[in-house]
């Protein structure tokens, strides 16, 4: 992994593209965390999936890299990982907690409709959270709480929307 390489994505200090299970090895050690084989497997899944999951999709992604992790080993991990401050979670809307890394603070916006996940724009929320602050005094403190709302594409008068999901 080289972080001079531009095909690498920037996330506090930290990259996200190119990990390696060393890589992975090497944060949980960071953090005092031993380096278990299951640990390493989630969290290098993690790192390559470079954004907010859930955790059935960890296990899923982290089942590649490890065969045979149980959901549950997955669930204890994240656990242990959100002790550490290497990951953390992000309440979705209705939907089941997503986990991320844990110098990812951004908002995300999550569709009602078809579930998709996004990334709002660093500039948006940094002018929502000043116009709030400007507006009634409070400062929000985005991160732990997604957006909830209904995305471009399902929104276009019921084109592509979620019923026409798997006719692609």
């Amino acid at each position: 992994m080289d972080a001079n390489d531009e095909s690498v994505t920037p996330l506090d200090g930290w990259t996200v593209d190119g990990w390696t299970v060393e890589d992975a090895e090497a944060i949980l050690r960071t953090h005092n965390c031993r380096a278990t084989g299951p640990r390493v497997a989630v969290l290098t899944a993690l790192l390559r999936h470079s954004g907010p999951i859930d955790a059935g999709a960890l296990t899923t992604l982290a089942q590649a890299e490890a065969a045979g992790i149980h959901e549950a080993t997955v669930y204890r991990t994240i656990s242990v990982l959100s002790d550490r401050g290497i990951v953390t979670h992000v309440h979705a809307g209705h939907g089941p907690s997503l986990v991320r890394l844990g110098g990812d603070h951004g908002l995300i916006a999550v569709c009602r409709d078809c579930g998709g996940i996004t990334s709002v724009p660093a500039d948006t929320v940094e002018r929502f959270i000043s116009e709030a602050r400007n507006a009634i005094g409070f400062t929000l403190e985005p991160g732990h709480f997604a957006l909830e709302g209904v995305c471009g594409r399902c929104s276009h008068d019921g084109q592509d929307g979620p019923e026409d999901e798997g006719k692609q």
